[in-house]
């Protein structure tokens, strides 16, 4: 019996679990998954061999990205074609890349793109940037909460809590703090902008660590009993459908637009522009605002998840990208 098939024994047996693996490894992420893949061929019947091929080096990713690797999903990975952008900071011809397993996904989206770049690309500009992340806390009483969120509002508040911001942070500048009185509850709302990362443990981080500094200082200056109850109030939004992150942004928020002649909208949709925009108007927007969806549009939902798992983003911030506004008008 090798080494492998001892560590599959003792994981049938319970006597190792499986986080537990690579203590048996020398610490060699790589071989734990090949045991745990093994394990799991034994104990439920399967055959894995498909997802041991792989270019990921688990000794670089586990703990930072995965726990308990046994293997890698493959998703068939597309090329849309190069989307003319004319933005601010993007400009120029950007690759699209789609993975996904929707069948003609990538080639719709390859039509839409000749379609644009012929009518001279797509205008983008941000409008927002900032990560929000809610710090959740309690006070004795409303008296109290309300005392809180003015302090939180005033300029002497803000310039307390962005200073404390930044010590925990060299690359997010604290931008904002809201709060939302629910009862003795505050709900506070920071946003920041994080440069070129996501930033949403930046974020995290630097506001618990604000609301740690805050609480001895408004309970000496201020009488304010203060407690933090969590990390994350659902105020931010992270990951749930909510009209706060369509209002006051979360994250990167873009604008786009794009004016399409005529005579192309006929030559290659072979309908005419003023059946698009009713078809928008019915669908997307009267159609959404009757089933109370947040999202005014076709499937904005399918590029973006697509694209998020081609360029290795976080798949369920699809959640808040999904919430977009399309809007189509005959304009001549």
């Amino acid at each position: 019996m090798d080494e492998v098939e001892e560590l599959v024994e003792k994981l049938m047996k319970g006597r190792i679990k499986l986080h537990e693996v690579e203590n048996y490894t020398r610490n060699d992420a790589n071989e734990g998954a090949r045991v745990r893949r093994a394990f799991l061929e034994k104990k439920y019947g399967v055959e894995l061999k498909n997802i041991a091929y792989s270019s990921i080096d688990f000794n670089d990713s586990i703990s930072r990205n995965i726990e308990n690797p046994i293997g890698a999903t493959q998703v068939p990975l597309g090329c849309a074609g190069e989307l003319k952008v004319n933005g601010d900071y993007a400009n120029g011809y950007y690759p699209i890349l789609l993975a996904t397993t929707e069948g003609r996904l990538v080639a719709g989206i390859s039509r839409g793109i000749t379609v644009f770049n012929k009518a001279g690309g797509v205008n983008t500009r941000v409008i927002k940037d900032g990560m929000t992340r809610d710090i959740l806390v309690r006070t004795p009483s409303v008296k109290e909460a309300v005392k809180l969120a003015k302090w939180v509002e005033s300029k002497e508040g803000f310039e307390f809590l962005s200073e404390a911001f930044s010590k925990s942070t060299k690359h997010g500048k604290l931008k904002e703090v809201k709060p939302y009185v629910l009862g003795r509850d505050v709900h506070l709302r920071f946003r920041a902008e994080t440069g070129a990362a996501m930033g949403m443990n930046m974020v995290t981080i630097a506001a618990k660590a604000s609301v740690d500094e805050m609480i001895p200082k408004v309970e000496k200056e201020l009488g304010i009993e203060v407690a933090i109850i969590s990390e994350s109030g659902n105020v931010c939004t992270d990951k749930k459908p909510a009209y706060i992150n369509v209002l006051e942004g979360r994250g990167v928020s873009v604008v786009a637009d794009a004016l399409l002649p005529r005579d192309v909208v006929l030559e290659r949709f072979r309908v005419e522009p003023e059946l698009i925009a009713e078809l928008n108007r019915v669908k997307n927007l009267e159609g959404s605002a009757l089933a109370g969806s947040h999202g005014f549009n076709a499937h904005v939902a399918n590029i973006l998840a697509a694209m998020y798992i081609a360029y290795g983003q976080d798949v369920a911030q699809i959640v808040e990208g999904s919430q977009a506004i399309v809007e189509a008008s005959v304009v001549n």
